[in-house]
């Protein structure tokens, strides 16, 4: 086993490909500073950085808003990488050589993985220290708020290793290299997809019975409004569970609750919208996360014709906010289990496959 990860990781290190891929986390950071400093500080506000940072929670956002893209940018490169680097194996025998030469498949399989899941690693932390370093070269400045922030790119990294050993065994088990090269990039654009589902459906059907019946006692007690104000304060009406419990529930909430479709949504920021969170400012760093599909869907009915609500507290809803130190723990678990998934069930066909 050791012979052989030596004998890959060899490889590894003789591979231009993977010198480019280092190239590449370490700038994209550098130009995302850039970008932010040149498009926010020097046109935005002609250098006055007060007008844009108001507080300690915002320096944090533009600091994780640097770091925390490696999630969203590395798959597609990893997708393009692994079924690439590990399909040439087949067609130049190379795991075949391995057979032949008292390896067994355990060790072969076993030692692909981790050499491809540490080269996953490698490059997201090259990713995330590059961009700390690039933050604190602009105006923004850094503030990883006491080291929590490394809690939550581990967070993230754990679930593209996941993602990255999904890769490795899709390799291993397919020869051709176009045709894996397909599916792991047909994988990496759902993301967008299954990640929409996850988080328009990430309520509980114990949430929706407790906003069910606060929101009928609440309209109860407002008047219903009416004349130009109507579009607003439409007529009030009850909801019903099967408002919110329907098909699209039966299909999103499964995979939210058996995924980390949504992590990318509730994690990382953008600056157009910030993170999934209900705060005082777009840029502000949260210390929860706000189901942003459920209240979505509660604000869209208020909207529409049901005021009476909109007044509701939905913190008084259990599981409309999760704190991120709860969030975490969770995505964790749900990446070592699929890592565990991946691992078992490719092994289980790769031990089966007829490599000559």
């Amino acid at each position: 086993m050791i012979e052989l990860l030596r004998f890959e990781y060899y490889r590894l290190f003789k591979s231009k490909v993977v010198w480019l891929l280092v190239a590449f986390a370490a700038l994209v950071p550098i130009l995302a500073a850039a970008g932010m400093q040149f498009l926010l500080v020097e046109l935005g506000t002609d250098g006055e950085i007060d007008e844009i940072i108001e507080s300690v929670s915002q320096v944090r956002f533009f600091t994780w808003y640097c770091i925390s893209y490696f999630y969203e940018r590395l798959p597609l490169v990893l997708a393009l990488f692994v079924p690439l680097f590990i399909g040439r194996d087949y067609k130049d025998g190379v795991i075949r050589n391995k057979l032949i030469s008292g390896h067994t498949r355990m060790e072969i399989f076993a030692s692909t993985i981790i050499v491809q899941a540490s080269l996953a690693v490698v490059l997201s932390v090259i990713y995330v220290l590059v961009g700390i370093v690039a933050m604190a070269c602009t105006s923004f400045g850094v503030d990883l708020n006491r080291g929590e922030m490394f809690g939550r790119a581990f967070t993230l990294l754990l679930s593209l290793v996941a993602t990255t050993v999904l890769f490795a065994v899709i390799s291993l088990l397919i020869k051709s290299r176009a045709g894996t090269v397909v599916i792991c990039i047909a994988f990496v654009f759902s993301f967008g997809m299954f990640s929409l589902l996850s988080t328009n459906f990430a309520y509980s059907s114990k949430m929706v019975h407790e906003y069910v019946s606060i929101y009928n006692e609440k309209i109860e007690e407002t008047p219903a409004q009416g004349g130009y104000d109507s579009f607003y304060y439409g007529a009030q009406e009850e909801v019903k569970e099967s408002d919110y419990l329907n098909v699209g529930w039966y299909i999103g909430h499964p995979i939210f609750l058996t995924t980390n479709a949504s992590l990318s949504d509730e994690f990382v920021g953008n600056l157009t919208g910030g993170l999934s969170l209900m705060g005082d400012s777009m840029f502000e760093y949260p210390k929860k996360i706000s189901r942003l599909g459920y209240l979505n869907n509660l604000t869209y009915s208020l909207f529409t014709g049901n005021y009476g609500a909109f007044t509701m507290d939905f913190e008084d809803i259990d599981g409309a906010y999760v704190s991120y130190t709860e969030a975490e723990i969770v995505y964790n678990i749900k990446s070592i289990v699929w890592i565990m998934i991946y691992f078992g069930g490719g092994y289980a066909l790769f031990r089966k496959k007829n490599i000559f």
